[in-house]
């Protein structure tokens, strides 16, 4: 009987023993549970943290790309009318290049006109100073000879002498003489006195428009017509 008491006290204390290892291991637990569960909440606290962070991170990176695709948007646009300003320029800048050259080549073509236009003109004005000099030497005095023996000349001072005979012979009608001796009027000597007086009187004013073949020449008088 004292040896089965002795084993239940002993079993009582090792029990006793256990369970007070057991609750101190349980304590021990709690506390770990307790310190992780801490643990988990800060966790817990600072992932939320993280993800206010991340997402206003993400916000701010969306509103950053979205105002960087609106930028390149807008660029592209600048862009794009940039280079269509440059390209008009550039047509603009090869139509007026164009234009320069044209009115550059026209204005040598009108130049070489020019200078072959004076140089025709030096030697028009060459041959004209060496006719005009050539006129004053000699020219003057062949042109009154060639006039002196000229055909229009000879013919114009025949017409004339023909016409001052007529004029004057009107007087030696022995028909005018009679009449003028018996105070009778003539009609008819009249008509011709008058008709040789007038044809005499326009033939002297003839003269100022005898055309004499020499001055009227079409090429005019220059040293290449003697």
């Amino acid at each position: 009987m004292g040896e089965e008491t002795l084993e239940f006290e002993n079993a009582k204390r090792a029990f006793a023993e256990e369970r007070e290892k057991f609750n101190a291991e349980k304590k021990g637990l709690l506390w770990s549970v307790s310190d992780a569960e801490q643990k988990l909440v800060k966790e817990k606290q600072v992932n939320v943290d993280k993800q206010k962070d991340w997402e206003s991170a993400c916000e701010r990176t969306n509103l950053e790309l979205q105002s960087q695709r609106e930028a390149i948007v807008r660029l592209s646009g600048e862009k794009a009318k940039i280079s269509d300003e440059a390209e008009e320029e550039r047509a603009a800048h090869q139509r007026r290049e164009r234009e320069y050259v044209e009115r550059i080549a026209k204005l040598e073509a009108s130049i070489a006109e020019k200078v072959a236009e004076n140089k025709a003109s030096e030697i028009l004005a060459e041959e004209m100073s060496a006719d005009c000099k050539w006129l004053l030497t000699r020219a003057v005095l062949l042109i009154a000879e060639r006039i002196a023996k000229s055909d229009e000349l000879v013919k114009y001072m025949f017409d004339l002498g023909q016409a001052a005979y007529n004029s004057g012979r009107k007087d030696g009608y022995g028909e005018g003489r009679a009449s003028a001796s018996n105070n009778e009027k003539d009609y008819h000597f009249e008509l011709f006195k008058e008709e040789c007086t007038g044809k005499y009187a326009a033939k002297r004013r003839d003269y100022e428009f005898v055309e004499f073949g020499i001055v009227s020449y079409p090429g005019g008088l220059t040293l290449s017509k003697f």
